[in-house]
């Protein structure tokens, strides 16, 4: 446990709408002040970035700001980031079926899948990609899993779909002809996420799980299916520090400004706000979660969460909340956080 989290590692950053800062030590499941060696530093102010605990249990080194933590599903947002530029670079179009460009999935109308219903999970594609577990891997496992069975007609309904993003940055690769890296490392560029990569030092990363497979994972993607692939996929994969992460959240709020240029138009940035499909609890816009009170609690914003601990927030009065957890480690039973990031994202204004 780490400030009334399970895991080693918490990294948080608070900005709140018209420059007030979230008070030092403010524990978000709603305790007492931070433990003695917790540190708030760093950042435009000191008093909104919390930092507590070790990168893992068996290494002592005190966490640090810029420490990086295995995303997980915060990796499908910066993909669509990643499309929508191509959008608005005319380079391909949100509701032109796919197949012209990549086959994707098998079943009923699946010829008529488009960029958007992938980016807003109501493509019909099934949650995850399983066959890993039969030992596939690589480009035979990413064929597999391009060619899904439909469990929907297209656009019928929403579910949450790792498969349909895997097609996604499949796509963004097939109509620029450059690869998933080099589209995200644009948008890092501009964004200011310095340290965002799919490749990080063991060293700096926060571990994830031990699995039974694979041993302990430091360093290395957590997603079973991520890894399988081998090379880098639009659902998952990509490790960032808490700032990487809120420069993705700030050019939210600020309509597809980055740190170092425009990352979007304001229309795409839009989409990404504005609620496209009713989901359970919450609405779907392209790419975020818009008021998803299974995790945000009161707020009114739109985020994302990632399986390992990870979760932004953007509200509409322009506050921004990041906490990056490494839950998961040393193992996934018992490590529910929901009432945590309840508690952290329900002080955003």
């Amino acid at each position: 446990m780490v400030n009334g989290a399970p895991g080693s590692a918490w990294a948080s950053l608070v900005e709140r709408a018209g420059g007030a800062a979230a008070p030092a030590g403010a524990r978000a499941d709603g305790g007492a002040d931070a433990p003695a060696g917790a540190r708030a530093d760093g950042g435009a102010d000191a008093a909104d970035l919390q930092v507590f605990g070790t990168p893992a249990d068996d290494d002592p080194t005190p966490l640090a700001d810029d420490h990086l933590f295995d995303l997980a599903s915060l990796t499908k947002i910066f993909t669509t980031v990643a499309a929508l530029r191509l959008v608005d670079a005319g380079a391909v179009d949100l509701d032109a079926p796919v197949a012209d460009a990549l086959a994707v999935g098998i079943g009923d109308r699946a010829g008529a899948i488009t960029l958007r219903q992938l980016l807003t999970h109501t493509s019909g594609l099934p949650a995850e990609g399983g066959a890993w577990r039969t030992g596939l891997r690589g480009e035979e496992l990413r064929a597999v899993v391009l060619r899904s069975a439909l469990l929907a007609e297209p656009g019928a309904a929403h579910r949450y779909s790792d498969v349909g993003f895997i097609a996604a940055g499949e796509l963004l690769e097939r109509v620029s002809g450059r690869s998933l890296t080099e589209l995200v490392d644009e948008v890092a560029a501009l964004l200011g996420a310095t340290s965002l990569t799919w490749t990080p030092e063991v060293d700096r990363t926060a571990a994830t799980e031990v699995q039974p497979h694979r041993g302990l994972v430091r360093g290395e993607v957590h997603d079973e299916l991520a890894h399988a692939l081998g090379r880098p996929a639009g659902h998952a994969g990509l490790f960032g520090s808490v700032h990487d992460v809120a420069a993705l959240a700030r050019m939210v709020r600020d309509g597809g400004l980055g740190a170092d240029g425009r990352v979007l138009s304001s229309e795409s940035t839009r989409l990404m706000t504005t609620p496209a499909a009713p989901a359970d609890g919450y609405a779907q816009a392209v790419g975020l979660r818009v008021r998803d009170r299974s995790w945000m609690g009161g707020a009114d914003a739109v985020g994302h969460t990632g399986f390992t601990g990870t979760a932004f927030a953007v509200s509409r009065a322009g506050s921004v909340g990041v906490l990056l957890l490494n839950r998961v480690h040393p193992t996934r039973e018992g490590t529910d956080v929901a009432a945590v990031r309840r508690a952290f994202f329900a002080a955003l204004p």
